[in-house]
């Protein structure tokens, strides 16, 4: 087991977010809770095209997913904030992890491996916590949109 994160993380998070435009950003009206949650959302993401490097330390199979399993999961994310006061956890972490990524997941010990890293990043936590630190890392929920404040650039 590795014990530091994969050296292409930071640069897949700064792609990721170079991926959304600002336009894309204000489509959300929960802008109190969006930020943190795309964050989230891409740092999931970069995650698991990082554990591809590591062939079966992590995940069994190595998936092919890609910028469209990102896209569709951040339309879902904007969808549920706007239409619930409350954010609803259990839906948002199952169709993204579940049905969007998990679609194409094959292996059950895998599947697990994508709700436990989406658990980790999708908690109350995320929105409560000012400055909220995923994992043990350096990498913070960002207070602003701005990618290089999050990434500690």
């Amino acid at each position: 087991m590795t014990t530091e994160p994969p050296k292409g993380l930071r640069a897949n998070l700064a792609r990721m977010f170079n991926t959304i435009t600002e336009a894309e950003f204000l489509e959300c009206k929960a802008q109190h809770k969006y930020p943190k949650l795309i964050f989230a959302l891409a740092y999931f993401h970069s995650v698991l095209l990082e554990r591809r490097k590591f062939r079966t330390l992590g995940i069994n199979i190595p998936y092919d997913f890609n910028d469209t399993d990102f896209k569709v999961s951040d339309d879902l994310l904007k969808t549920y904030l706007d239409e619930y006061e409350e954010t609803p956890w259990d839906a948002i972490k199952y169709l993204i992890s579940e049905a969007n990524y998990g679609g194409r997941v094959t292996d059950e010990i895998d599947r697990r491996v994508l709700a436990s890293y989406l658990n980790q990043f999708y908690c109350e936590d995320a929105l409560s916590v000012p400055n909220y630190q995923v994992q043990n890392t350096r990498i913070r929920a960002p207070l602003n949109f701005k990618s290089d404040a999050c990434l500690g650039t």
